[in-house]
């Protein structure tokens, strides 16, 4: 839908800057908002009845992995309906560029493992012309969006797209060092956003992934090229469900982050209630780290994840190889390793002498719930400990024997994790932390994080009042732009990006999740139920209007500005 302009008239503005709202008109035209204030005369131009409405800047999403899904749904569904008009990806240490040759292969390879993406979809819907990242960028030019992209450099792409094979097992060497700073820095110069890292994953064959044998010459190399960028940030993926070694991967980065100036964001404050100690660490080490002039931003999530663990592939079970294997192994091998003895002592094995970790769900069988089943022989709806319990077996035998019953088309849920809201309202508030960290695009068969912003909106404001709206609008725009050094948007003001959003606080709300049988290749994916939106608006076009996608594509690639 095109358009010479628009008028929004008579809506209460938040403006993303933490100002109070005021009621007032917004004239767009072209891709930039025009004028801002009571009274405005129509010009012509197409009008939008705000009245007992919001306006509001449009929402960011912060950690996304539309990668892959910008080129076969570049609709971004269902984004479009939930408020947003831009989506951060290139996270997590991974990137669609630089790549080149059988390291591109291996390391997409690695993202659909890491985010449960199909690969199909990559091998047949991505064109695949680039190997560098400004030729990607050129690409990108040609791929509209429904919202606007902005993307990280991601240095698992960029440590095999110099080192190759070697990437994934040494440091790099001085000479590859100077190469990698190179094409970063040529990144950089073609709009890329920064930096992104991983200090956290391993692969499908539990391999560290390559960014975790960079030695500290390294990250300094790429650290010198950020400083050389004004703007340009850096995302750090540290090992959040590990406190014994969390806090010192961030003072790592930290301590050459902090002389070069580069700004920085990590994960993650710990949300959930029984971590009352380690969440007061983290907060104090955050305030240690801002005090000794460290510009680090931690993470905050702020909505449980309902999840649905599948057993076609998943990295649920990393921590128990056996079942590792078997989950990511051929299809045809999988049921019948579930009945063979050899197979169940070794993961018997294996799942007593794992690594443990607070936050993985094998330690927790009492919350992983038989949630859907195949055949139908069930039992459904009790937890994989009681069903354990009831028929005398060890907990990865009594796994073994349901999937036997009911196949492997068939899931289990997690339940929720139970929240400290009132002490993450509090990080919220700081006014250094990032929230709005869902993953959208990636781990399409476990949730659907599109849309997740809204519980910010709902429930931690409209709910429970433990943000005020301007708060809540703030760290979701205006906050959240000036990270990133998107400061031609986030603001609701002359001059600024025509991104915006219009919606009644009493409609919205975070929609159920539904099945959607249209990932190329034939798979599915979860997406979301409209949110109430009243209209969402990107560079001055409609994307979502009067409850019903537009169809509109006026996204483009987006990056620091320092105007």
């Amino acid at each position: 839908m095109k358009m010479s302009g628009l008028l929004i008239r008579g809506g209460t503005v938040v403006d993303g800057t933490g100002a109070p709202a005021r009621l007032a008109d917004v004239r767009v035209r072209g891709r930039t908002i025009a004028e801002v204030g009571t009274g405005l005369t129509s010009d012509g131009e197409r009008e939008l009845d705000a009245a007992g409405a919001l306006v509001t800047p449009g929402i960011i999403e912060t950690h996304t992995h539309l990668d892959g899904a910008m080129w076969w749904d570049p609709s971004f569904d269902p984004l479009p309906s939930y408020g947003v008009t831009t989506t951060v990806f290139g996270n997590c240490g991974m990137s669609m560029a630089p790549l080149d040759g059988p390291q591109r292969d291996e390391v997409v390879d690695l993202f659909c493992f890491l985010e449960d993406l199909p690969q199909v979809a990559f091998e047949k819907e991505v064109p695949w012309t680039w190997a560098s990242w400004p030729e990607y960028r050129a690409a990108l030019d040609t791929q509209p969006t429904a919202a606007n992209i902005a993307g990280y450099v991601g240095h698992i792409s960029l440590r095999t797209f110099v080192m190759g094979d070697a990437a994934w097992d040494r440091p790099a060497t001085a000479d590859e060092r100077t190469a990698m700073a190179k094409a970063l820095d040529e990144a950089l110069a073609a709009g890329a956003l920064g930096l992104s890292t991983n200090g956290f994953d391993l692969d499908r064959t539990l391999r560290l992934v390559p960014s975790r044998h960079a030695d500290d010459d390294e990250y300094a190399a790429l650290f010198d090229v950020l400083a050389a960028h004004p703007g340009a940030t850096f995302q750090a993926i540290t090992r959040f469900n590990e406190p014994e070694h969390n806090l010192a991967d961030v003072e790592r980065f930290a301590a050459l982050a902090k002389p070069r100036g580069v700004r920085g964001q990590w994960t993650a404050i710990p949300a959930i209630a029984s971590e009352t100690e380690y969440r007061a660490d983290t907060l104090a080490f955050d305030r240690r780290l801002r005090e000794s002039g460290v510009d680090f931003w931690p993470t905050v999530g702020t909505r449980p994840l309902d999840l649905y663990f599948n057993f076609e592939k998943a990295l649920t079970f990393q921590r128990v190889p056996a079942w590792n294997d078997l989950v990511n192994g051929p299809p045809e091998n999988k049921m019948t390793l579930l009945a063979d003895p050899a197979w169940r002592d070794q993961a018997r094995s294996d799942w007593d002498n794992r690594k443990k970790s607070r936050r993985a769900r094998v330690d927790h069988p009492h919350t992983l719930i038989f949630a859907l089943s195949e055949t139908g022989v069930g039992p459904l709806g009790i937890s994989l400990a009681e069903h354990a319990t009831n028929t005398g077996q060890h907990v990865s035998d009594a796994l073994a024997s349901w999937l036997l019953d009911n196949g492997i088309a068939s899931s289990l849920r997690a339940l929720p994790d139970v929240h400290d809201e009132p002490a993450l309202a509090e990080a919220i508030r700081s006014p250094h932390t990032l929230t709005n960290i869902n993953d959208s695009g990636a781990h399409l068969q476990l949730f659907c994080g599109a849309g997740q912003s809204t519980h910010l909106l709902t429930h931690y404001h409209r709910d429970t009042g433990l943000l005020t709206l301007e708060e809540a609008v703030h760290v979701l725009t205006g906050r959240t732009a000036g990270f990133f050094g998107l400061t031609d948007r986030g603001v609701i003001a002359p001059g600024k990006a025509a991104d915006l959003a219009v919606f009644d606080l009493d409609e919205i709300n975070l929609g159920p999740e539904v099945k959607l049988q249209d990932v190329p290749g034939g798979s599915w994916r979860f997406s979301r139920e409209p949110g109430g939106f009243r209209a969402t608006i990107a560079n001055g076009v409609p994307t979502y209007w009067d409850g019903a996608p537009t169809d509109a594509l006026p996204g483009a690639l987006i990056g620091p500005r320092t105007a």
